[in-house]
């Protein structure tokens, strides 16, 4: 008799969980709107960097900025290897994204030596990306590559980047001659 009321007792238990497992509501993923439009320059020495998951700009998430008013320059590893990044939008993973940087500046009549690093991928233009004075589009430990370039008036500078696993990185600078 006592294990007739142990199994009635069971049952009873288990159609219980059955019956709440029936009725809760599924699990939703956490939403987010990207911000930012995805074509406009920065200005005043601070990019807009438009960030991606997937390696070849594939998921659009949101924007972060680089740079500030006194130089376009800067040197990010995005908080560390294979860890979540907040952008003005949706956070990403560390691993397989791209970001593409967008700047117009205006620079005086004279030599410019450009130096940008990564790992992995990079490129930067001056033409709105429609040719790269710099391209390391490749898999590798963090490089850098420098050209120096005669340069008058404004230009709209691109520079895209793209991380493929574990270690990630991107610099720019710029100086006069």
């Amino acid at each position: 008799e006592l294990m007739k009321a142990n199994f009635t007792r069971n049952l009873i238990q288990l159609s219980l969980a059955i019956a709440l497992l029936a009725t809760r509501q599924p699990a939703t993923a956490q939403s987010c709107t990207p911000l930012g439009d995805q074509t406009t320059y920065g200005s005043s020495n601070t990019w807009i960097g438009y960030v991606y998951q997937g390696i070849n700009f594939n998921t659009y998430k949101g924007y972060v900025n680089e740079g500030n008013a006194g130089s376009p320059a800067f040197d990010q590893n995005f908080g560390g290897n294979q860890v979540s990044y907040s952008t003005n939008g949706c956070s990403i993973y560390t691993d397989t994204f791209s970001v593409r940087y967008k700047l117009s500046k205006t620079f005086a009549d004279g030599n410019y030596t450009f130096t940008v690093g990564g790992d992995d991928g990079y490129r930067l233009s001056l033409d709105g990306g429609a040719t790269w004075i710099i391209n390391k589009w490749t898999d590798q430990s963090y490089v850098t590559t420098s050209t120096t370039i005669h340069l008058n008036g404004s230009y709209n500078m691109v520079l895209e980047y793209y991380e493929k696993y574990v270690n990630n990185r991107i610099s720019f600078n710029v100086v006069s001659e």
